[in-house]
């Protein structure tokens, strides 16, 4: 597959991420968060310690979760394109399933020593715990170089492989995804395939000494490798809109991942848009119908923000290959960082149906709650760190204990899902400074899927931007004497 061809160099960026997510990576001693009980707050205002705001998180007290048939083994940020196919699989099949999350940096024996690629993804098949009206399997399986098995469990990696043992050992979870016996699947996966060739040989093909000429044959050929699959996509059964019908199936799955980055990253690094309304219409409604579909949706998918602010790292990883970047790349680094720029202003008009008690909604807030509560020391340290890991140019604030104080305050909201944030604690303006440039670092931060689905961080950025800009709204110039207050309604809509 195409994809291998380039595999080494998205692991690579996998690996980058891993190392530097703001909700993941470790805090010394010397960086943790301050808690309340250092800050002195004002005596009618009481925000919960993180200790709290845990002990607050709702239980599944009134369901019983289901037994997890299958350990998902992927990268720790949720960006590897492999696992995104076999992520999307499970929870299209609707199959049980928990995730061990492997450090790409750092890989435990035990991973190298049951995998023999020492590449993710793999599954574990908990055969102990299928019934025969889950699986059809039977040890002894054919497919023996892509697997183990032992009397209670099966091994697999590779994600085509994996996506076809899901199909074998659970045909009674949802679709069957991979109908490699049928010619319109086979045909289909033809034309994802020439898309996803094009689209790496114009992203990744050229060098120092390509030509203009090159680079531009290079762009025909990815335009007319995206007309051949609206073309295809518009002569498909029923109408479409996904590759082989009505319903998502495992070529869809296999060619998400790479048309993800591209529709994000081919406008600002190529100059070619993959599709508009008008531009490649049935495109288009191919991508509209993979945006509602809830398996990948609301944890899977990445983001546009989160796409063109990694574009500049690529960019710098991929685009010197050891020499210094050419001032024509520089401009493009600088386009795109703008371009990343310009989206975070929509977050604070982004509602993703705020003040709302529809379920969607709810759920959202609460895992964005559980990600800030869960990796709160992580979070508080990276926005407030003066020897930032990365996105440097983002800034840090220097007021640990003011920047861990909003947070708290932003992750009581959610729980609660209440909107209204008292902001007497930030009255004195060089904390409410402090404290809103935190804020929004974390905004900027927050990366999608790596952090948490889309819905939480569509929230969760919302509401980090809002109480930022009215925390500096609402502030008193640290100049004015005490006793002088400025006319200010001390209290914030989320």
């Amino acid at each position: 597959m195409v994809f291998n061809k380039v595999r080494s160099s998205l692991i690579a960026v996998s690996i980058l991420y891993h190392a530097t997510s703001a909700f993941t990576q470790p805090t010394s001693a010397s960086s943790r968060s301050t808690s309340l009980h250092a800050i002195a707050p004002a005596a009618t205002v009481s925000v919960p310690s993180w200790v709290d705001l845990g002990e607050s998180l709702p239980s599944d007290s009134t369901s019983t979760p289901e037994q997890p048939l299958v350990t998902l083994y992927r990268d720790t940020n949720g960006w590897c394109p492999f696992c995104e196919r076999v992520w999307i699989a499970l929870r299209v099949k609707n199959i049980p399933y928990q995730e061990t999350l492997v450090n790409l940096q750092d890989k435990p024996d035990w991973f190298l020593n049951a995998v023999p690629t020492g590449l993710v993804p793999a599954v574990m098949i908990h055969t102990d715990l299928l019934t025969d009206t889950s699986s059809s399997s039977k040890e002894g399986d054919s497919s023996e170089e892509k697997e183990k098995t032992t009397p209670e469990r099966t091994l697999v990696w590779e994600s085509v492989d994996i996506m076809r043992k899901l199909d074998e050992m659970f045909p009674n979870h949802g679709p069957k995804l991979m109908n490699e016996d049928d010619a319109a699947f086979l045909e289909a996966r033809e034309v994802c395939a020439a898309v996803q060739s094009a689209g790496f040989g114009l992203l990744y093909g050229g060098n120092a000494t390509t030509t203009a000429v090159e680079t531009e044959e290079k762009r025909s050929a990815l335009e007319a490798a995206l007309d051949g699959m609206d073309a295809h996509l518009s002569k498909v059964t029923n109408g479409g809109p996904f590759l082989l019908g009505s319903e998502l199936s495992g070529v869809d799955i296999e060619v998400i991942p790479t048309l993800e980055r591209f529709r994000y990253q081919f406008p600002l690094l190529r100059n070619v848009t993959l599709s508009t309304t008008t531009l490649r219409p049935n495109l288009q409604r191919w991508f509209e119908a993979i945006d509602a579909s809830p398996a990948y949706a609301s944890r899977v998918a990445g983001d546009e923000y989160s796409w063109t602010a990694v574009a500049s790292t690529f960019l710098r990883i991929f685009g010197s290959r050891g020499n210094e970047l050419t001032v024509e790349q520089n401009a493009t680094i600088a386009r795109v960082e703008a371009a990343a720029t310009a989206l975070t202003l929509d977050f604070v008009n982004d509602s993703g149906g705020a003040d709302s008690t529809d379920d969607g909604y709810v759920a959202a807030c609460r895992e964005a709650a559980e990600k800030l509560i869960a990796n709160h020391e992580a979070v508080v340290a990276d926005c407030s760190r003066a020897d930032p890991k990365s996105q440097k140019e983002l800034g840090r604030s220097s007021n640990v204990e003011r920047a861990d104080l909003a947070l708290r305050m932003i992750a009581d909201s959610l729980l609660n899902n209440n909107s209204d944030v008292n902001l007497t604690l930030f009255r004195n303006k060089k904390d409410a400074t402090e404290a809103a440039f935190a804020l929004r670092t974390v905004a900027k931060r927050l990366s999608v899927p790596r952090d948490m689905g889309g819905p939480a961080a569509k929230v969760l950025r919302r509401r980090l931007m809002v109480l930022a800009q009215n925390m500096e709204a609402n502030a008193k110039d640290s100049t004015r004497p005490l006793g002088i207050p400025r006319r200010s309604k001390f209290q914030s809509k989320l």
